[in-house]
């Protein structure tokens, strides 16, 4: 008897530690699965894994990810569950000026993380890309913002125009001075993105880089190359976001560089060629237009991107 007792305790408490395994991460806020019911075993709670709607939902190893895309409001809603989400968040890009014009800045960016529960619904607003500018002279478009509950990234500033003296416009990253003058860049947001380059003005007129979440934009003196942008692998692959455009040029050097997205500076002579558009869902800035009449890039929309382990 008391042999068969002691063969039962051990077979009890096998049974017990059996049901109680993890199956999600080993670190902090690892999720504990303990039995079938509700409860905890051996002092371990039970935390239930995050069930939310909202965007394109794609898995990527251990994470589920949502991806914001289209350039309206919507929401993500977090229907079950509780725990940590981190999300990009990344503002529309300014397009370039037209003529001998500076970059489009980067829309703003951030990479943040928080703690969510059953029943939150958070905002999701992606901005668009600043507009083609089509008019003689004239600074780009500023991009728009981009909102993921109470955060807000701002729009890139458009490259300045040619026509004048005019620096480029301020936002998430500063568009680029216009390369007629030595037109000042526009400055960027503090934690967001940075400034635009300076325009060359004299025998080069050559316009600055729009700046980028990675770094300011270049003078035009130097290259007028675009400010880089900023590389995750949020979304399952390696991409990169809210880098500048390059900035617009008339003598015979070729025009400059976007980077991360972000459209190439027109050369102006012979013709007077339109700056290249950035690509969507970048945030980065649309390329400076060159010569007399080169139309500016537009900028590229913005995007949000939500990720949480399953």
């Amino acid at each position: 008897m008391k042999t068969l007792l002691t063969f039962c305790l051990i077979l009890t408490c096998a049974t017990l530690h059996a049901q109680s395994v993890i199956v999600k991460g080993t670190g902090a806020g690892a999720v504990h699965r303990s039995g079938t019911g509700a409860g905890s075993v051996r002092g371990v709670a039970v935390v239930a894994g995050i069930t939310a709607t909202g965007g394109t939902i794609t898995t990527n190893g251990l994470y589920l990810v949502h991806s914001f895309t289209n350039v309206c409001s919507t929401n993500f809603a977090v229907t079950a569950g509780s725990g940590s989400v981190e999300y990009l968040l990344v503002a529309g890009g300014g397009g370039g000026g037209c003529n001998i014009a500076g970059g489009g800045g980067a829309g703003g960016l951030k990479y943040l993380s928080m703690s969510v529960t059953a029943g939150s619904n958070y905002t999701v607003t992606i901005g668009a890309g600043g507009a083609q500018q089509t008019s003689s002279g004239a600074s780009g478009n500023d991009g728009s913002q981009s909102v993921f509950g109470t955060n807000t990234t701002i729009g890139g500033g458009g490259g300045s125009g040619g026509g004048g003296a005019t620096a480029g416009r301020t936002g998430g990253s500063g568009g680029g001075g216009g390369g007629d003058g030595t037109s000042a860049g526009g400055s960027g947001i503090v934690g967001q993105g940075n400034d635009g380059g300076v325009g060359s003005g004299g025998e080069i007129r050559r316009s600055g880089g729009g700046g980028g979440s990675g770094g300011d934009g270049i003078s035009g003196a130097i290259s007028g190359n675009a400010g880089t942008g900023t590389v995750y692998s949020i979304s399952g692959t390696l991409s990169a976001y809210a880098g500048g455009g390059g900035g617009g040029s008339i003598s015979i050097l070729a025009g400059s560089l976007g980077f991360s997205g972000g459209g190439d500076g027109a050369i102006g002579d012979p013709a007077a060629g339109p700056g290249s558009p950035a690509d969507v869902n970048t945030g980065s800035g649309g390329g400076g237009g060159g010569g007399a009449h080169g139309w500016g890039g537009a900028g590229g929309s913005g995007i949000v991107i939500v990720r949480y382990e399953k």
